[in-house]
């Protein structure tokens, strides 16, 4: 579905007979160059000899406490987004780099980086939504959960096999059990059209809109293992992205279309001419995200994102409902070891969907701080000093 605001509903076409309206278009093109050539984001932009005034709808209180971690804990490279789930709005999307000690956005909108175990979210709805599996099925695999090896992928049972539900394969992100599940349960044109519907290979945010997410070239049974657990450096998202793939869970399976633009307005003749609209497309069923929920949340429970996430250490937001998925890898542009962390938070019981926070961390030589506990602290600090209601 999708509802669009008239943007050219305070405009007297009787009156302005010349004013044509905003080629959104061209000026995508514009805006996308002017914001990703500077460090700042632009307050205007000149477009077709004409000066356009842009607003954005990032959260200065919250970006300001988020570069001061991010200052405080001085990763290779850090990128950290977070989105309103009820608006679409993002509301902080910002990096840093060490080497240069300075904050900018272009790797966080870029899609350099290899999701990793992040498309476990991806290849868990697909498995949710059109198989039989379901969270609590059983799944053998002998060797290491972390590695996958074809051996693994054998259904060839010994002493040294395990068995493990689906919902504890996902929070603590086994790679064998979710190439199995895909080579036994779909194909990679269930997983690609899963993957579109997350975004893959589309725009994914309303005017200024980050790289097109890409993933693992279609193969033999191994290569479907290797899309579908993530374990590959091919499969590319942003962290721009990874926000959206967690607020798709938060929404009950509604894709909400993003924007960092809250309206341009034509200076000469003082008006809006372009705002966002609110899109919405149904990605998976209610009952499937409520089991995707379920997956994310126990994650932060019980699995990979535990221990950022001790009852102790989360006093001041122990009334939220708080879901993840960890991933980790070596790769990517800029090259080291990402460290990523999606993540929703949202009231319990309430019609408010909360935020969803995307942090990806690049160490090259050590690490100085988790995704996982950086995500935290910027939930902390959203519900205690942004918005405390």
């Amino acid at each position: 579905m999708i509802f669009s605001s008239n943007t050219f509903a305070n405009l007297n076409f009787y009156k302005d007979l010349s004013l044509k309206p905003l080629n959104v278009s061209d000026f995508s093109t514009k805006l996308n160059q002017d914001v990703f050539d500077s460090q700042i984001w632009p307050a205007k932009i000149d477009f077709n000899d004409k000066d356009y005034q842009v607003n954005y709808t990032l959260n200065e209180k919250l970006t300001k406490y988020i570069k001061k971690q991010l200052r405080r804990y001085r990763s290779d490279y850090a990128s950290v987004v977070v989105i309103d789930n009820n608006t679409g709005k993002i509301l902080s999307a910002v990096d840093y780099t060490r080497k240069t000690k300075s904050f900018g956005k272009n790797l966080t909108f870029s899609s350099s980086n290899p999701a990793a175990s992040i498309f476990k979210v991806i290849t868990a709805a697909e498995l949710i939504e059109n198989s039989e599996v379901n969270n609590e099925s059983i799944f053998s695999y002998s060797g290491k959960a972390t590695t996958l090896y074809k051996y693994q992928l054998k259904d060839k049972i010994n002493r040294w096999t395990r068995y493990v539900p689906f919902q504890k394969a996902f929070a603590l992100s086994n790679n064998v059990v979710f190439g199995k599940a895909a080579i036994k349960n779909t194909d990679y044109v269930g997983l690609r059209n899963m993957a579109t519907k997350f975004g893959f290979n589309k725009k994914i945010a309303q005017l200024v809109s980050p790289g097109s997410s890409k993933l693992f070239a279609e193969g033999k049974q191994y290569a479907l293992a290797e899309l579908a657990s993530g374990f590959n450096r091919d499969t590319m998202i942003s962290p721009v992205h990874g926000a959206v793939i967690a607020s798709v869970v938060a929404n009950n399976g509604l894709f909400r279309k993003p924007t960092v633009i809250s309206e341009v307005k034509d200076l000469e003749h003082d008006r809006v001419v372009w705002s966002p609209s609110f899109s919405i497309e149904r990605v998976l069923s209610k009952k499937s995200a409520q089991n995707m929920q379920g997956l994310m949340e126990l994650t932060v429970r019980r699995g990979t994102a535990r221990s950022a996430f001790r009852p102790w250490k989360t006093k001041r937001i122990k009334d939220l409902n708080i879901g993840g998925k960890t991933g980790t890898i070596t790769g990517g542009v800029p090259y080291g070891k990402r460290d990523w962390f999606i993540s929703y938070a949202a009231p319990q019981g309430d019609e408010d969907k909360g935020i969803s926070i995307c942090v990806m961390i690049v160490n090259v030589k050590k690490w100085y701080i988790k995704s996982t506990v950086l995500a935290k602290k910027v939930i902390e600090y959203y519900y205690t000093n942004v918005n405390n209601s």
